[in-house]
């Protein structure tokens, strides 16, 4: 997870997403799952916020798919950040939309024990290149460093093969030349920006890039 901070409200935020919701929430005080579902207004900001985060998942940094495409296993969603749930005035606040996969929406699902990419700072998680595993960096506060792992879990960010494979992947191809450092910062902020953290250049590269090559 990097720190990624909101954009500015879409022109039709207002009009089609906050005056309806809000009217609606009036109209329902108390919404089930299937009125939630037919009043999901947040559709409407979705590819504004697909654009304006360049397809970046908020909660794994990582590209993804506008819609299920052939040889994609994952698409994006607009996750509340606060729950529903747990508090329905934001269900159609701007500042409480978080753009991201619909595998790790559904993994947050009610809970809120993540941490909120908007808030973090990027040096709370750090990429082992030893291991291709996120961790909580040395020397965080106890209570930062429980917030990050309870991320880390909830989300499964390292015991998802498919997402563990991915990071894999992309740093291979970089290593080996497949990929120019621009694309992973473009495509793989967290990664692009462990790299230059760590002297990947100078640290891991070459080792591997012997491992893909060999």
């Amino acid at each position: 997870m990097i720190n990624i901070q909101l954009p500015t409200p879409s022109p039709n935020y207002v009009a089609d997403v906050k005056k309806p919701g809000e009217a609606f929430l009036r109209r329902t005080p108390n919404p089930t799952q299937d009125d939630w579902r037919r009043n999901n207004y947040w559709r409407k900001i979705h590819d504004y916020l697909y654009g304006a985060h360049n397809g970046i998942c908020l909660y794994c940094a990582s590209w993804t798919p506008r819609n299920q495409q052939e040889g994609h296993f994952e698409r994006t969603t607009i996750d509340h950040y606060i729950p529903k749930s747990i508090d329905k005035t934001k269900a159609y606040e701007w500042d409480n939309f978080r753009l991201c996969r619909s595998r790790l929406n559904n993994r947050k699902e009610n809970f809120t024990d993540i941490l909120d990419p908007c808030s973090i700072l990027n040096e709370w998680f750090i990429l082992e290149f030893t291991t291709f595993l996120i961790k909580p960096s040395v020397g965080l506060e106890e209570p930062i460093k429980i917030r990050v792992k309870q991320t880390i879990e909830r989300l499964e960010l390292n015991d998802d093969t498919d997402y563990v494979n991915e990071r894999i992947a992309i740093i291979g191809d970089y290593s080996i030349g497949k990929a120019s450092f621009g694309f992973v910062r473009q495509r793989y902020p967290f990664i692009a920006y462990q790299m230059e953290a760590q002297n990947f250049d100078k640290q891991f590269k070459d080792k591997i890039a012997s491992h893909f090559q060999g």
